[in-house]
C-alpha cells in the first residue's frame, strides 16, 4: 500500500476494514445460542382442576368430584373428566398449545351437575390456545387469551407395588379407542413374587406367567377356567383383555394407578387399586 504525501496510510482502507470487521462480530454474536425461557416441561407432571369458565363466570369443580390431567411424553394428556376417564392428544411450542378432540369411557354418573359439568371440561380442553405453568399453578388461556381453565399441580403419592396389590381394571385400550369395563363385571389382576399373575377376566379365573426387569415385563399366554357367560359382550371383552395381557412390554404404576403399554409404548389396559 502506497503512502500518501503525508507519510501515513490512507484513512479509507481502515475504516473500510473496520466497517468488514464489525458485521463479522455481530453474525458471530447472531450464532450463540438462544436464552431460555426458564419454562419447565410439562411431560410427566399431574393437574387437578380448581376451575373452569362457565357462561361467563369462572367457577369451581363440584364438591365430591375431581378432575385430573396427566401430560405424557407420547404427546397425549389423560385424566378423569370427574366422571369418565379421557385421552386427547397435544401439541405445545413454547407457551402455545393445541389439545385435539378428546375420547373417553362411557360410563354415566348421577351425580347433580356432574355430567354437565364434565361435557363443559372437554370442550373448553380443546379451546385451549396457550398454556403459563407458574409454581404449583397451571393455567390455560383462549385463542382471546382468557383464562379457561386453572389447574392446582397434584405431588405424586408413594407408587403402589406391583407385587401383591390387588388391582382392578378400568379401562383398556383398542387402537384408538378407549372402553370401560362393562357394567357388572369386574377384571382384576394380582402379581404375586413368584412370577405368576391370575385373577378374574369378567367371567373366568384366569393365571399366567410374567417376567420383569425394570419397567420391563412380559406376560405369557393365560389359562383359565371354561365357563360361558351370556351377558351380551362378556366373552369379548374377556378375550380382548387376556390378549392385550400377552402383548405387555412395560408396565408404570403412578399412586393407586398401574399402566400396561406394548413394544412401541401405547397403553393397552389401565387399573386401579381395588379398595
Amino acid at each position: 500500500m502506497k503512502l500518501n504525501k503525508t507519510g501515513k496510510l490512507p484513512f479509507l482502507p481502515v475504516l473500510a476494514g473496520l466497517l468488514i470487521l464489525v458485521p463479522v462480530l455481530v453474525a458471530a454474536a447472531c450464532t450463540g445460542n438462544a436464552p431460555t425461557s426458564g419454562e419447565s416441561s410439562l411431560d410427566g407432571t399431574r393437574w387437578a382442576l380448581t376451575g373452569y369458565l362457565s357462561s361467563g363466570i369462572f367457577t369451581a369443580p363440584l364438591n365430591g368430584t375431581t378432575v385430573t390431567l396427566e401430560f405424557s411424553k407420547e404427546g397425549s394428556i389423560t385424566g378423569s373428566a370427574g366422571c369418565n376417564h379421557y385421552f386427547a392428544s397435544y401439541k405445545m411450542k413454547g407457551t402455545k398449545i393445541t389439545i385435539g378432540q378428546a375420547g373417553s369411557t362411557m360410563m354415566y354418573c348421577g351425580g347433580e351437575g356432574v355430567m354437565e359439568q364434565e361435557s363443559a371440561y372437554l370442550a373448553l380442553l380443546t379451546q385451549a390456545a396457550s398454556a403459563m405453568s407458574v409454581n404449583d399453578r397451571l393455567t390455560f388461556a383462549d385463542a382471546q387469551g382468557t383464562t379457561i381453565l386453572s389447574f392446582a399441580r397434584i405431588v405424586p403419592p408413594v407408587p403402589e407395588p406391583l407385587v401383591g396389590t390387588n388391582w382392578t381394571l378400568d379401562s383398556f385400550y383398542t387402537g384408538d379407542a378407549v372402553s370401560s369395563v362393562i357394567s357388572g363385571t369386574t377384571i382384576t389382576a394380582v402379581f404375586d413374587s413368584e412370577g405368576r399373575v391370575a385373577g378374574s377376566a369378567g367371567c373366568n379365573r384366569y393365571f399366567a406367567s410374567y417376567n420383569m426387569t425394570g419397567i420391563s415385563m412380559s406376560i405369557g399366554p393365560a389359562g383359565s377356567t371354561k365357563m360361558y357367560c351370556n351377558n351380551p359382550g362378556v366373552m369379548q371383552q374377556e378375550s380382548t383383555y387376556l390378549a392385550s395381557l400377552n402383548r405387555a412390554a412395560t408396565f408404570t404404576i403412578t399412586g393407586d394407578r398401574l399402566s400396561l403399554t406394548n413394544a412401541n409404548g401405547a397403553t393397552l389396559l389401565s387399573f386401579t387399586k381395588q379398595s
